[in-house]
């Protein structure tokens, strides 16, 4: 019997990790079936068989997120009368 599981993990953006995370649950645990987005912030729809991981599943997510890669965004300094200036002035 299939069911479904509400699954909301802190800090998961489903714009920009719901591809890796769907991934990674199918992937780790064979008894989820389909990983479905929502419109709830940091919230998904887990369909599986058999006992629910819902631990499991959100540690694995939490792990995901920790280690994802950080986007850097890069500009240049210029320098600025009396320094070094990029835009903070908390110098």
């Amino acid at each position: 019997m299939q069911r479904l599981y509400r699954l909301t993990v802190p800090g998961l953006s489903i714009k920009s990790d719901f591809t890796a995370a769907r991934r990674a649950l199918l992937t780790d645990f064979p008894n989820v079936h389909e990983v479905v987005a929502t419109t709830a912030p940091g919230t998904l729809l887990v369909l599986y068989s058999g006992p629910d991981e819902g631990d499991a599943w959100c540690t694995a997510l939490l792990d995901l997120i920790a280690t994802r890669q950080v986007k850097v965004t890069r500009r240049p300094l210029r320098w600025r009368r009396g320094g070094l200036g990029g835009g903070d002035s908390a110098a």
